[in-house]
């Protein structure tokens, strides 16, 4: 579950082209399952470091992906080297892996990193039908939500197998096929040294889709390549990203809406700003609070805040205090706005926010709340 950040206003603050190369040795038969506890994944950590580094002018953009996971043991290890290398990374998962692990693919995405689609059994796509296709990503999207996550729309067909048909299956059905500009051949052979010294020869100005793995045999050596690659390429002018919405290094521009819940005069409003899908980095919108019927500096605080929700959260919620003045009165409005985007695309930009009449019961408000539209006379206890 990912934990919410909580503000108070009342208290004042103002495509890449792909390698020749594919993907034989990434069946996820005989991975390594060696014992290892998620929680150890679970904590997200500074994010600033990640945004601005992101956004300043950059010689080239890597982005990292990790594919055949989750596992136990490897992929929360690599989760600790991204966390403390500050770097962003995308997932292409396996399945029946997120079925087995669904607390992994929750440590991922709580960690800032996106999570993608692998099919449901590393299936060669080519070699499958057209139902067959549209089966095994939908499944293992299917697995992603049931684990608690929000998964892109990224797939990456494994071995790097596709060709038109495959491409056209999975584009009608919603999906972004995803393939790589650098071989790590870390499934091969290779020392960690060797598999960074690959991946560095690799780099070129502008884009960089690097291909690794976090769950075949030989992946805790991968694993092992990653804080060097990581430090070289950002001493020769290299920036991390994750991979934006059409599978290129960048990020996601979720859409953002704002809601609010009614309450009784006199307590405290929560106004959620929440995010349809993980950013991969850390966003915010502004938010204020305007004036109805209710009015701001009498009723409301006269606030403008500027709301962040880091990598890894979908959520932030604001306490709005109310003023209790005495009087019996109707259904009070005013309204809860955001804009001023910062990597987020408004959808949802206005709520309303109603105060409710003191002695207004729970089985009211939550009537209220539940039925906005409809006409409704709340019960006033005198």
């Amino acid at each position: 579950m990912l934990l919410p950040l909580v503000l108070a206003l009342g208290l004042g603050t103002t495509p890449v082209p792909p390698s020749s190369s594919a993907e034989p040795g990434a069946s996820t038969e005989g991975a390594v399952l060696a014992a290892g506890s998620p929680a150890a994944a679970g904590s997200t950590g500074s994010t600033t470091t990640r945004r601005r580094a992101a956004t300043r002018r950059c010689k080239g953009r890597v982005a990292l992906t990790f594919d055949d996971g989750p596992v136990p043991g490897t992929t929360t290890r690599l989760l600790r080297v991204l966390r403390r290398h500050d770097v962003p990374a995308t997932f292409f998962v396996v399945g029946r892996r997120v079925r087995e692990h669904p607390e992994l693919v929750r440590a991922i995405e709580r960690n800032g990193h996106l999570v993608a689609n692998h099919t449901w059994a590393h299936e060669q796509l080519t070699a499958r039908s057209d139902r067959e296709v549209r089966a095994t990503v939908h499944g293992t999207r299917r697995a992603l939500q049931r684990a608690g996550v929000a998964p892109t729309r990224l797939v990456r067909p494994p071995y790097g197998s596709i060709n038109p048909r495959v491409r056209r299956v999975l584009v009608r059905a919603g999906f972004v096929p995803v393939l790589w500009s650098i071989d790590s051949n870390d499934w091969a052979n290779g020392s960690a040294d060797q598999i960074a010294g690959r991946i560095l020869r690799g780099l070129r100005p502008g884009p960089n889709v690097v291909l690794q793995h976090d769950g075949v045999n030989r992946s805790p050596i991968s694993v092992d390549a990653v804080a060097t690659v990581v430090r070289r390429a950002k001493r020769r002018g290299y920036c991390f990203t994750a991979l934006d919405e059409k599978g290129r290094p960048g990020f996601h521009t979720p859409d953002v809406s704002v809601t609010v819940t009614p309450v009784v005069e006199g307590r405290t409003a929560v106004a959620t700003v929440r995010l349809a899908g993980e950013a991969g980095r850390d966003t915010s919108v502004r938010l204020t609070v305007r004036s109805g019927t209710a009015r701001v500096g009498t009723d409301l605080p006269a606030r403008t805040t500027r709301v962040a929700i880091p990598a890894g959260r979908r959520y932030a919620r604001v306490k709005i205090p109310t003023t209790a003045d005495g009087t019996v009165e109707p259904v009070e409005r005013a309204s809860v706005e955001i804009d001023a985007p910062q990597g987020v695309r408004i959808a949802g930009g206005t709520a309303s926010l109603e105060i409710l009449p003191p002695g207004t019961t729970r089985t009211e408000r939550v009537s209220r709340g539940a039925a906005p539209d409809r006409v409704w006379e709340p019960a006033v206890r005198r």
